[in-house]
């Protein structure tokens, strides 16, 4: 299941995620926001370089997961690790800064 790049669909499928992954990144997004549709791409590039899941949520659609997250503004990009959030970047995401941390969590 790592590397593959995911579409929440049921919260259970994020549950799953959360057990069985120890690192993975969240996505969310809504289907309306322009800036989401233009990051997306860019994200995807940088997941190929890493053996972690990509997990897009539709934050319109699970709202009590996104309220649980704080998830107020998209994009949001989280980054999961041993269950935990580590990396948090909202609405102006630092490409760079993802990359350096999911680099120091392969190591």
């Amino acid at each position: 299941m790592k590397n593959k790049v995911m579409i929440l669909e049921n919260e259970s499928q994020f549950h799953q995620m959360m057990e069985t992954q120890n690192t993975f990144i969240m996505y969310f997004t809504t289907p309306d926001c322009g800036v989401c549709k233009v990051l997306y791409p860019r994200l995807l590039e940088l997941h190929k370089g890493f053996d972690y899941s990509l997990l897009k949520i539709d934050a319109s659609t699970f709202t009590e997961l996104s309220g649980q997250y704080l998830v107020f503004a998209v994009p949001t990009v989280l980054i999961i690790h041993d269950k935990k959030e580590v990396l948090r970047e909202s609405r102006y995401i630092d490409f760079n800064k993802i990359d350096r941390l999911l680099n120091l969590l392969s190591d």
